[in-house]
């Protein structure tokens, strides 16, 4: 359980730290305030994205990942795992759309510039769950 919570806090901050990143070079992880249709009335800030979707990353990190890493593990191994960045920025979309179609909240948009967001997304979670893993 205390490394669910510790990979969860280092999502969030990498995807916050990535956000932030992103912006300077032009690219953007969109996270704002938004709505959904539980509270249809209220605005949630942006930090409560950032959150929620921590959440969620971890969950699909936990459950989903390391079944394609299975089913991918040839390509993996012919790539000597680059096809890893691949997967992690699959994971990344795979959270958005969940986010977007569960919440209305997603974040990373589904052409070339997002796809350049999802994986320096998933370089930089990658570096801070590494830190993480190391200290918990």
């Amino acid at each position: 359980m205390e490394k669910f919570f510790a990979r969860w806090a280092a999502n969030a901050l990498g995807l916050f730290v990535a956000a932030q990143v992103l912006v300077m070079v032009g690219l953007r992880l969109d996270f704002h305030s938004w709505r959904t249709d539980y509270l249809p009335d209220r605005d949630l800030p942006a930090w409560s994205a950032i959150l929620l979707a921590a959440l969620v990353l971890a969950m699909v990190n936990t459950f989903v990942r390391p079944l394609v890493m299975v089913f991918t593990c040839l390509i993996n191994f012919l790539t000597m795992g680059l096809f890893t960045l691949v997967v992690n920025a699959a994971m990344i979309g795979v959270t958005s759309w969940a986010m977007e179609r569960f919440l209305g909240a997603g974040f990373v948009t589904i052409n070339p510039a997002g796809l350049i967001a999802a994986l320096a997304a998933s370089v930089i979670i990658g570096v801070l769950n590494s830190i993480f893993n190391k200290l918990f």
